[in-house]
């Protein structure tokens, strides 16, 4: 068992070393955001949420955007808005 735990410590440090020069040269970014400002049924269920009494299961279904996703935008624009 511990030669798999060392073994599984050094990729680990393999890895963060690989991700630290890489962000060093600008090529490690992350993963790319789903939901940008952009992005058509994300900004349509903010209109609907805005100007609607629908409730946010049915925004969601409407403009396929996931709650969860939903819940967030509605977060950050409560908090852009304060």
């Amino acid at each position: 068992m511990a030669a798999f735990s060392e073994l599984d410590q050094m990729i680990k440090e393999k890895q963060s070393s690989g991700i630290k020069l890489a962000k060093q040269k600008g090529e490690y970014r992350g993963r790319v955001k789903k939901y940008t400002d952009k992005h058509p049924g994300m900004n349509h269920a903010m209109e609907l949420r805005k100007t609607t009494d629908k409730t946010v299961k049915e925004i969601c279904a409407i403009t396929r955007v996931s709650q969860a996703a939903f819940y967030r935008k509605l977060k950050e624009m409560e908090k852009d808005n304060s």
